[in-house]
């Protein structure tokens, strides 16, 4: 089997993404998989800081079934929160990140969450929000008064017993307005399906801006780097501009585009130098800007599902 494959078995997502990430081993351990402006997380790190933080949630009284509210920016932050608080056997709800505290609350009171994971840009309006929620405990990345640092959780201390959930029926991610659930098997089935739209290897750089897709896709794309070797970065603006800007820096060789940021390449931009890129839209291309991209720039057009 392929390094870094993925396998259909009874599992849940973050044991199949954590178990995936951990055999890049030797010179693959220290390789970038989620990059954000500033900050790097690499495969060896994201599987050792998953179940530590996971304990951690556990021992600050984190207890299966929960629901954690995640209201974060960045890829390797959003990884993170996300697989620590499946692997502590809760369940973890997405909250937009551009949302107002009034919005915010309304959220974490449909969704029933009873602890935030915030980030350190977003944790003024997660605190205000949560003072009309029920949540009962903040953690946030960075330092931030008045919550529980993240690495924090990270601390030596006793193992907690861990949950035992059902892959086929307990919920892995809550989706809100409306609340709905996405069960471990859904989320499995989404990465199987991403896998065979993306087609990424080891080596591969995406970069993907998080406001152009649904959350289940942002969250998605990043298990499947994670789990094949590639490289996901995180693009800081949601600008035509900031997207090129990031694909030259970091030598992209796959992007993710809405159809409006497709035209806006193949028409308004002079020619740029990366060669072999992979566009991937997330709505129905046109013909001319597809014929546009190979002719200008020699990429490929690909829809995205």
């Amino acid at each position: 089997m392929p390094e870094g494959s993925t396998v259909v078995r009874d599992a849940t997502i973050t044991e199949v993404v954590v178990d995936a990430a951990a055999s890049f081993t030797g010179r693959h351990a220290n390789r970038a998989a989620l990059v954000d402006p500033g900050r790097e997380l690499g495969h060896a790190a994201f599987a050792d800081t998953v179940p530590a933080a996971a304990n951690g949630l556990r021992r600050h009284g984190v207890r299966p079934g929960d629901v954690g509210a995640i209201h974060v920016t960045g890829v390797c932050d959003l990884a993170l929160a996300v697989h620590a608080v499946t692997a502590a056997g809760a369940v973890p709800a997405l909250l937009p990140s551009g949302a107002a505290p009034a919005e915010l609350a309304a959220l974490m009171n449909e969704t029933g969450a009873r602890f935030l994971l915030a980030g350190e840009d977003t944790a003024a309006r997660s605190l205000a929000a949560t003072e009309h929620a029920y949540v009962r405990q903040v953690f946030a990345f960075g330092d931030v008064p008045g919550t529980t640092p993240f690495s924090r959780l990270l601390e030596p201390g006793a193992t907690e017993p861990g949950a035992h959930p059902d892959p086929l029926r307990d919920p892995a991610l809550r989706l809100p307005a409306p609340s709905a659930d996405m069960t471990h098997a859904d989320r499995l089935a989404d990465l199987y399906r991403l896998g065979g739209a993306l087609t990424l290897s080891a080596g591969d750089v995406l970069a993907v801006c998080g406001r152009d897709l649904s959350a289940p896709t942002w969250i998605g794309m990043a298990d499947l780097c994670l789990t094949q070797g590639a490289t996901m970065v995180g693009v800081p603006g949601p600008d035509v501009a900031d997207l090129l800007e990031t694909i030259l820096r970091h030598r992209a060789t796959a992007a993710v585009v809405t159809p409006a940021k497709l035209r806006a390449i193949a028409f308004d931009q002079g020619r740029i130098p990366v060669p072999g890129l992979r566009l991937l839209v997330t709505g129905a291309p046109s013909a001319e800007a597809v014929r546009a991209c190979h002719t200008r720039h020699n990429w490929t057009v690909a829809p995205l599902s």
